[in-house]
């Protein structure tokens, strides 16, 4: 992550997820408290909320490699990625 905090691709004030201490629980009481302090004083809050399920299935593996490779990230991270994105299998086991 401090590759990416670093290089300013993540604002480490706004990122809640996979920092020590910082659970995306806490980013719903965070936005929670904005919102009604903001109502309170007399505020309008607008909320659109987005399903990004599948979202990876959904884009060209191709093409978000070669936007994360652009942002030359560790080779073996990428690789990761890429067996995560292009070679996943599941499996369920049953009684062991």
């Amino acid at each position: 992550m401090d590759f990416f905090f670093q290089n300013n691709y993540l604002c480490k004030k706004n990122q809640f997820g996979f920092i020590k201490g910082r659970f995306t629980a806490l980013q719903s009481f965070r936005i929670m408290d904005e919102w009604t302090t903001h109502l309170d004083s007399g505020g309008q809050v607008d909320v659109i909320y987005t399903d990004f399920a599948k979202a990876l299935d959904t884009v060209a593996h191709r093409w978000l490699l070669s936007k994360i490779k652009s942002y030359n990230i560790n080779q073996r991270l990428i690789l990761w990625i890429q067996d995560f994105l292009c070679n996943r299998k599941q499996s369920i086991g049953v009684n062991g």
